[in-house]
């Protein structure tokens, strides 16, 4: 009988559901579902409500206390971080610290792709100096493809102790819910009907895309857009709308469940992807396996089939976003094995959890 190890998961948790949280909640699930034990510390904008899901964190004082409490009673630490947050290093750092004082190494998965805030190395002693330390500390990282695993050995790191596994998989599709009605009636009602995952942050350079919509209204009357995310910056963005002229065409749904995201995926003509700093991106897999085109910033990993423009060229933007179809004969039935075959999309929860199990042994 296989032995049964115990997680300890530090990270977001939805809601919202960014990459990275889905990812988290993803695990969770197919840990415990092999039978494991699987706690997630929550250091999500919902950290402090009380859930049967997550555990929540505090404070500061808490959190170390839980670390503290989880490693004692044998919990592998598995850090969830990325290179744009100001946050996550450190609380890896205090983890990482705690796991060894009681004799263990912890995982790190490192999240986005090769162009974040402060990573790569900055050329900058004390930024690239804590980096290092985190991934010098780890027992195993896993990354989001072998460009950032070359970025990641650049700071003298083994590159044998860095593992490429993409944060997407066919599962992630099983949370597909019914889209909606709301939702339902106003891609209907729209033609072509598009969807888009934003945060009121520089990284998803709103007013340049906001520009380049201008645009394609010009050449799309009857254009609708679907504005997913940003629930707590509702306000804001729709202030940007406004500026822009494109309120009357958007709908702002805010944090959706990521059962009505997929579904959203799937009954628009396009999701429109525009960060450059995310690497492979969880939902542009997600939107190519439901049949949606995807118009996204080219950053170097994007899959093929993507249609991809210049970041912050509006002219760009446009005439990419312009090419794609505006049949209305609905999509085919799509036969995801076969799609998943053509992304190269592995079983990485499978991969993910098996290395958590070799490294709690």
């Amino acid at each position: 009988m296989n032995k049964k190890i115990k997680i300890l998961q530090i990270g977001p948790y939805p809601p919202p559901g960014t990459g990275w949280s889905i990812r988290i909640k993803m695990l969770k699930k197919y840990i415990e579902r092999a039978g494991h034990a699987c706690v997630v510390m929550n250091t999500n904008k919902n950290r402090k409500v009380a859930s049967g899901e997550f555990v929540p964190v505090l404070g500061a004082g808490d959190y170390c206390k839980k670390v503290v409490r989880y490693c004692a009673q044998g919990y592998l630490v598995h850090m969830h971080l990325n290179g744009k947050s100001t946050k996550s290093p450190i609380l890896a750092l205090i983890a990482e610290t705690v796991s060894l004082l009681f004799g263990r190494r912890a995982v790190l998965t490192f999240h986005a792709g090769v162009k974040q805030d402060f990573f790569p190395k900055q050329n900058k002693f004390w930024l690239d100096s804590t980096f290092r330390l985190i991934f010098l500390l780890a027992k195993k990282i896993v990354c989001n493809n072998e460009e950032v695993k070359a970025l990641i050995a650049a700071y003298g790191i083994k590159p044998e102790k860095i593992i490429p596994i993409p944060a997407f998989c066919l599962e992630y599709l099983e949370d597909q819910a019914e889209l909606p009605r709301t939702l339902a009636d106003f891609i209907r009602n729209h033609h072509p009907a598009l969807c888009s995952y934003i945060y009121v942050r520089h990284d998803f350079n709103l007013d340049f895309v906001f520009a380049a919509m201008q645009r394609v209204l010009a050449h799309w009357p009857r254009l609708g857009i679907v504005w997913m995310g940003a629930d707590r910056e509702s306000q804001v963005l729709q202030q940007k709308l406004r500026e822009h002229g494109l309120e009357q065409c958007s709908y702002i749904a805010g944090d959706l469940d990521h059962g009505d995201f997929l579904a959203v995926l799937e009954a628009s003509a396009a999701y429109v992807r525009t960060p450059v700093v995310d690497g492979v991106s969880s939902s542009v897999l997600e939107a190519l396996m439901l049949g949606a085109t995807v118009v996204a910033s080219e950053n170097g990993s994007r899959p093929e089939g993507v249609l991809t423009y210049e970041d912050g060229n509006i002219a760009s933007f446009a005439e990419t976003l312009l090419q794609i179809s505006l049949s209305k004969n609905g999509k085919p039935a799509l036969d995801k094995t076969a799609l998943a075959r053509k992304w190269n999309v592995r079983d990485t929860l499978r991969e993910e959890i098996d290395l958590l199990c070799r490294v709690a042994k």
